[in-house]
């Protein structure tokens, strides 16, 4: 499989280093200069390398790390990307317990999605463990979400290739966006009663 990364952080490193440990060719695409991460991607294997933003959105996966102010001149640069699965990172997030706030206030993934609406976008979130690692029982998990059956599939197989427990927030994300909706349905119809 051929994974396409564009933009650098820690998530989307790990990402590459583990696809590249499971034979994927993956190619990295730094907006701010590929040099920043060649000798990192020396270490990974023959199947990693720096590629231009075309080479990483020609492949199967594509993983975005944008910051907000970038993203948009980045995703306007993209070639056609319909139908394609494109994994969006977030930042690391040290307290699990804000992980759906933190999900659905997610400005940079709504923006990814409405300017690329014919691609299947997926929102990745990677809580930091601050915990023991050593403890080889558990595996690292993962959280997503996403409205495409297929690539939320697909995604999550992914994920558990590469050691990953990915847990899919979809539904939860769903249920309390309803929750919200209601509850502003219902605050609006109380104040129509009022007057």
């Amino acid at each position: 499989m051929k994974i396409g990364i564009i933009g650098i952080s820690s998530l989307t490193m790990e990402l590459a280093f583990r696809s590249a440990r499971q034979g994927h060719i993956v190619t990295v695409y730094n907006p701010k200069g590929n040099s920043l991460i060649r000798d990192a991607l020396e270490k990974f294997g023959p199947t990693a390398t720096t590629g231009t933003l075309e080479q990483a959105a020609s492949a199967d996966i594509i993983l975005l790390f944008i910051p907000k102010d970038d993203l948009e001149n980045v995703l306007n640069q993209l070639p056609d990307v319909s139908g394609k699965i494109i994994i969006h990172t977030s930042g690391l997030i040290f307290d699990p317990q804000t992980l759906l706030s933190g999900i659905t206030n997610a400005m940079t993934y709504k923006i990814t999605a409405s300017l690329l609406p014919q691609a299947h976008v997926v929102k990745l979130f990677h809580p930091v463990d601050l915990q023991d690692k050593n403890d080889v029982r558990n595996k690292e998990q993962i959280f997503f979400i996403a409205d495409h059956r297929a690539s939320k599939n697909y995604v999550k197989n992914f994920l558990k290739q590469l050691d990953f427990s990915p847990v899919d927030l979809s539904g939860r994300i769903h249920l309390q966006n309803k929750g919200l909706n209601l509850d502003s349905i219902f605050h609006s119809s109380a104040r129509r009663l009022d007057n």
